[in-house]
């Protein structure tokens, strides 16, 4: 399925292209489509006109990157427009943040280690395991030489593991221009739904700087 053979409907974002948009900070073409999309304030029509204005691409250029993002799953088109959360994200983050883990345990942290919200966990617990992803964001940008340049490594994120190598407790890193948060998950992760989407893009209308 391609731009070309679609017309009337809405873009949405995929969970899959929620998390390339937002897992590093290196700018190229996708991510900034991606992000605008992210930080729309309206679910947006699709037509070659507006691919072209938000990627500021020819014609061909603008097409051929969208087909490519249909193609990875990152976007798909529908005949509804998408969910836009209108709510603060004070309010609106329990109810994001809980499904993001098996266990119901999620935080959220900025990059001061400052817990914007939490689920699930004890209010101190929260509050420590910010803390202690601030010191991992530290400890990440350090070694990002070694851990994304040399080693070619996706992402900045960290896991306590069990010995089978399953994720007892994520630190999720989260980039939004210049800005960087970190989601805390325990046990098994469930970023692959609306929820994913729906938090960041509530992040993104809130906090995103070019």
């Amino acid at each position: 399925m391609t731009s070309a053979t679609i017309q009337n409907q809405f873009i949405q974002i995929c969970p899959s292209g929620a998390f390339y948009a937002t897992v590093g900070s290196e700018p190229d073409d996708a991510r900034a489509l991606l992000l605008q999309l992210l930080s729309s304030d309206a679910s947006l029509p699709f037509s070659h006109e507006l691919i072209m204005e938000l990627t500021d691409l020819d014609e061909a250029e603008a097409k051929a990157l969208f087909d490519k993002l249909i193609d990875r799953n990152f976007i798909q088109l529908s005949k509804t427009p998408a969910r836009v959360i209108t709510e603060s994200v004070e309010k609106i983050l329990p109810e994001l943040l809980v499904g993001l883990s098996d266990s119901g345990k999620v935080a959220l942290a900025d990059d001061h280690g400052f817990c914007l919200g939490s689920t699930g966990f004890e209010e101190e617990q929260a509050e420590a395991l910010c803390a202690l992803a601030a010191d991992l964001s530290s400890l990440h940008e350090r070694h990002s030489l070694l851990l994304n340049r040399d080693m070619q490594v996706m992402g900045e994120s960290w896991g306590m593991l069990d010995p089978v190598g399953l994720s007892q407790i994520g630190f999720w890193v989260i980039h939004l221009g210049h800005q960087r948060f970190v989601l805390i998950i325990d046990q098994m992760p469930r970023l692959n739904q609306n929820n994913f989407v729906d938090l960041l893009s509530v992040l993104a209308r809130r906090y995103l700087d070019y």
